[in-house]
C-alpha cells in the first residue's frame, strides 16, 4: 500500500484525535462514562477523506488493522453506519490485543447506539474479550462496568446493571465521580417494584443487598419525609461501611431540606350528577393513601376538605378555597374544569389538575401541575418498545369514542413522527360482535378471499386458495378494555395474523387473575399499572374487587394524588427524582406528572411481569 495512503491516515487520525480530547473524560451527570468513539455531529469534509481511505483500504491484502483505524475515523466524525460498514470487513482474530480491545469496545458502543444490546452483550461476553479485561487499564475498565451496566439495564436485569455500577464505584478515585454513580444506582433502584427491591435484599454481596434494603425502607414510607430522614439515620449508624454511608445519594441531602408540609389540602370534585361515581373513586383513593399515613405514630396529618363543584363553577370553589386557609389544591377532574383553572389570572396555591390543559403539555402558571388521565405515556412507551425491535408498519384498532380517537391521534403523530409508517387505523363500536367481519377489510383478507373466488372461476375449479392477510404490517396496537380485547385478539388469530405482535395499555388488564377468560389475550403485551401486578407496592390498593377497569385506575390515581402533594416539593427539585406511584413511576417535568410503567405479557391465561 502506499507510503501517501498511511500518511494520509495517520495526519486524519491525529487531526481527528486532537478534536476528541476535547470532548469530556469525567463521568456525567447522569452516571455514565463519555463514549470514546462515537460523535453526534457530522464531519463532512473529514467523511470525504475517510471515504478514499475506505476505498483504498478494500484493495489490500491484509485490511483488517487498517480498516479498525478507518472504522474509529468513521465513528468520530459522526457516521455510525459507515464505522459499522468498515467493522464488518475485519476479522477480529487478526488483531492484535490490544486492537482487539478497540474493536470491541467499537463495536459495543456502536450497537447500544442501535439500541441492540443482545448484539452489544454478545461482543462484551466474548471469551476473549473477558480474558483481556483483567489486564486493562483503569480507564478501560471502568469503561467496561459502564457498558455492562447499560447492556444489562437495557435487557432488563437492572439489579445486574446495578452490581456492575457498584463495581464501578470502588474503582473511582474522585469522590465527585463516586457521587455521580451512586445517584445513578438510587435512580435505577428507585424505579424498580417493591417485589424486586425485597428479593435484592438477599444478594450475597453485601454492598447490593443494602442499596436495595436501604431503597426498601425509603420505598415503605414514601409518603412520610420525616420517617425516611429517621430510617436512613438509623440505617447510616449501623451501615456506616457501606458506600452509600460514606457518600450518600444527592436524594438523602435533598430529604434534609426543611420545609413546611401542606396541611390544608382542598379536593375540588364535582360530586353529584353523572360525575359522583367517577369523583367518589378517585376520593376514596385518596384516603387510602391517607389513612396509610393516619396509621403510623406521631404524625401531623393534612387536614382534607372536599369541595362540589357540582352547582358552582370551579373558579368561585377555588376563591372559596384559598379564602378558607388551604395551602394546595387538587381537583379539575373534568375537561372543562382543567381549563378553567388554566384560564385563571393568578393562580395563588400550588394545584394539581386532573384533567387535560388544552391539550398541552406544560401548563402556563407556575403553580399548576398537571396529573393527565390520559394514556400518552403509555403510548410513548408503546411506540419506542416497537421501534427498538425494529417494528415500521402499524394498524391501530381503537373505540371510536373520545379517548379511543384520542389515543389513536396520539399514537399516530409519535409513530410518524420517529419514521414510522401507519397502515391502517381501525375504529370499532360498543355495538360490534363479530370482530371476524370488521377486520377482514383492514387486513385485506376479503380480496384474497375475492381472488380465491375468481382463480377457481377462471383458471381451476379444483384449486384450493387459502385466504392470506396483507404481509405489510408489522405489529397492531389494541386499544380497548379486557372486553372487547377479549374479542378483538381471537379475531386477528382466525384472521391469519396470529403471528402479528400485538401491543396495548394499561386499560387491558383489571388486575384479577382469570386464567380461562384472559387465555383469549394471549401473547398479547402491554404495558401494566403496578397495582394490577402481585407485589409491586408495599401495601395492596383497597378498590373493590367488582370494578370497572376505568374505575380502578381511577381509584389508583387518587391514591397517587396524595402521594404526590406528599412528594411535590422533592419532585420540583430534580427531574430525575421518582415517586413509585399505584399507576407508575411518577415524575415532574415542566409542570407536568410524568408515567413510566412496567411492561408485561398475557400467557396461557396468565399475567407475567417482563424485565
Amino acid at each position: 500500500m502506499k507510503k501517501t495512503f498511511f500518511k494520509k491516515l495517520f495526519l486524519l487520525g491525529c487531526i481527528l484525535s486532537l478534536i476528541s480530547s476535547c470532548a469530556p473524560t469525567s463521568i456525567s451527570e447522569s452516571g455514565r462514562i463519555p463514549v470514546i468513539y462515537l460523535s453526534e455531529a457530522e464531519d463532512l469534509i473529514a467523511l470525504d477523506q475517510i471515504e478514499a481511505l475506505f476505498n483504498e483500504a478494500e484493495l489490500s491484502e491484509n485490511p483488517s488493522p487498517t480498516m479498525l483505524k478507518i472504522a474509529i475515523l468513521f465513528a468520530k466524525s459522526g457516521s455510525p453506519k459507515r464505522s459499522e460498514d468498515a467493522l464488518k470487513l475485519i476479522t477480529p482474530e487478526v488483531l492484535r490485543d490490544q486492537k482487539f480491545i478497540e474493536y470491541s469496545l467499537l463495536k459495543i458502543e456502536l450497537s447500544l447506539r442501535s439500541h441492540d444490546p443482545n448484539a452489544a452483550k454478545k461482543v462484551i461476553n466474548h471469551a476473549r474479550f473477558e480474558l483481556l479485561e483483567s489486564s486493562m487499564s483503569p480507564k478501560n475498565r471502568q469503561r467496561v462496568l459502564s457498558l455492562r451496566a447499560d447492556i444489562n439495564n437495557e435487557l432488563g436485569y437492572p439489579i445486574e446493571g446495578i452490581k456492575n455500577l457498584t463495581e464501578l464505584s470502588l474503582l473511582l478515585e474522585s469522590q465527585s465521580d463516586s457521587l455521580k454513580i451512586h445517584n445513578r444506582i438510587w435512580r435505577e433502584l428507585t424505579s424498580l417494584p417493591f417485589d424486586t427491591l425485597s428479593e435484592c435484599t438477599k444478594d450475597k454481596i453485601y454492598s447490593v443487598g443494602e442499596w436495595c434494603n436501604l431503597a426498601r425502607q425509603m420505598r415503605n414510607s414514601q409518603n412520610n419525609r420525616d420517617a425516611q430522614m429517621s430510617l436512613f439515620l438509623k440505617w447510616k449508624a449501623e451501615e456506616s461501611q457501606h458506600p452509600a454511608s460514606q457518600i450518600s445519594p444527592s436524594w438523602f441531602v435533598d430529604l434534609e431540606r426543611k420545609w413546611l408540609p401542606y396541611t390544608q389540602v382542598a379536593i375540588l370534585l364535582p360530586m353529584q350528577g353523572q360525575y359522583r361515581g367517577p369523583s367518589q373513586t378517585f376520593l376514596d383513593g385518596f384516603l387510602n393513601a391517607y389513612y396509610e399515613l393516619y396509621e403510623q405514630d406521631n404524625l401531623s396529618l393534612p387536614e382534607i376538605r372536599v369541595y362540589d363543584t357540582s352547582v358552582q363553577t370551579i373558579q368561585k370553589v377555588y376563591s372559596d378555597a384559598v379564602q378558607e386557609g388551604a395551602d394546595i389544591v387538587i381537583g379539575g377532574i373534568r375537561e372543562s374544569e382543567a381549563a378553567a383553572l388554566s384560564d385563571l389570572t393568578i393562580v395563588s396555591l400550588p394545584t394539581i389538575t386532573l384533567n387535560g390543559i388544552n391539550n398541552s403539555e406544560s401548563p402556563n402558571s407556575a403553580n399548576l401541575y398537571q396529573f393527565n388521565n390520559a394514556q400518552y405515556d403509555e403510548i410513548l412507551q408503546i411506540g419506542t418498545k416497537a421501534k427498538r425491535l425494529g417494528f415500521k408498519r402499524a394498524i391501530v384498532i381503537f373505540p371510536d369514542q373520545n379517548w379511543g380517537y384520542q389515543a389513536s391521534r396520539h399514537f399516530s403523530g409519535y409513530w410518524t413522527g420517529i419514521g414510522g409508517i401507519l397502515v391502517n387505523q381501525v375504529p370499532y363500536s360498543e355495538a360490534t360482535k363479530d370482530f371476524t367481519q370488521h377486520l377482514k377489510s383492514p387486513l385485506n383478507i376479503d380480496l384474497s378471499e375475492e381472488r380465491g373466488v375468481n382463480i377457481k372461476r377462471f383458471v381451476n375449479s379444483q384449486v384450493i386458495a387459502l385466504p392470506r392477510r396483507r404481509q405489510d404490517i408489522d405489529f397492531a396496537v389494541i386499544f380497548g378494555y379486557p372486553e372487547k380485547a377479549r374479542q378483538i385478539k381471537p379475531a386477528l388469530d382466525f384472521l391469519y395474523a396470529a403471528d402479528l405482535p400485538v401491543f396495548s395499555t394499561s386499560r387491558i388488564y383489571n388486575g384479577i387473575y382469570q386464567d380461562d377468560l384472559n387465555r383469549d389475550l394471549g401473547n398479547i403485551y402491554f404495558t401494566s399499572m403496578p397495582w394490577t401486578m402481585p407485589k409491586q407496592l408495599p401495601r395492596k390498593l383497597q378498590s373493590n374487587y367488582e370494578m370497572h377497569v376505568a374505575y380502578k385506575q381511577l381509584y389508583a390515581r387518587g391514591y397517587d394524588s396524595f402521594l404526590l402533594l406528599r412528594n411535590l416539593e422533592t419532585l420540583k427539585l430534580n427531574t430525575d427524582y421518582t415517586v413509585f406511584g399505584a399507576t407508575g413511576e411518577l415524575s415532574l417535568v415542566n409542570m407536568t406528572i410524568k408515567r413510566r410503567v412496567q411492561w408485561a405479557h398475557f400467557r396461557d391465561g396468565k399475567v407475567r411481569s417482563l424485565p
